[in-house]
């Protein structure tokens, strides 16, 4: 009797994971968020490469809003908007990314409300989502 081997790199790819930890299915979604945002573990181990202008995404999911406490430059209104307790949602995740500055506004109800983020994802925001999600598990 042959032993069983462990499931082949290509099985891996197709149930979402890698050695490492999930993928996205389209690379091309972290790009637009990696030129500003990482993810880096606790343990200083990076999950995800890129950018240190913006805060670092681990353990986003669930966590309330403008909460990266090694990030100070969070704008006004998204901290207006942490202070309502609003935490990171799926739902809130996709609101933010789809329109960023409109999240705001809707949120703390100012209408000049701006979130200093600079990209718009119409698409793949509960994909990145649940990637994010993945990395920090």
């Amino acid at each position: 009797m042959k032993p069983r081997l462990a499931p082949t790199l290509a099985s891996l790819i197709l149930a979402g994971l890698t050695a490492t930890g999930p993928v996205l299915a389209d690379d091309a979604l972290w790009r637009d968020c990696r030129t500003c945002h990482a993810v880096v573990a606790p343990d200083g181990s990076v999950l995800a490469r890129g950018g240190s202008s913006a805060p670092n995404l681990y353990g986003i999911a669930d966590r309330p809003l403008a909460s990266d406490s090694g990030f100070r430059f969070y704008s006004d209104d998204l901290r207006a908007a942490a202070a309502t307790g609003a935490r990171w949602s799926a739902a809130n995740f996709r609101a933010y990314l789809t329109n960023p500055d409109q999240f705001l506004r809707d949120l703390t109800g100012n209408p000049q409300a701006e979130s200093g983020m600079h990209v718009e994802l119409r698409r793949g925001a509960d994909e990145v989502f649940e990637f994010l999600r993945g990395l920090s598990q």
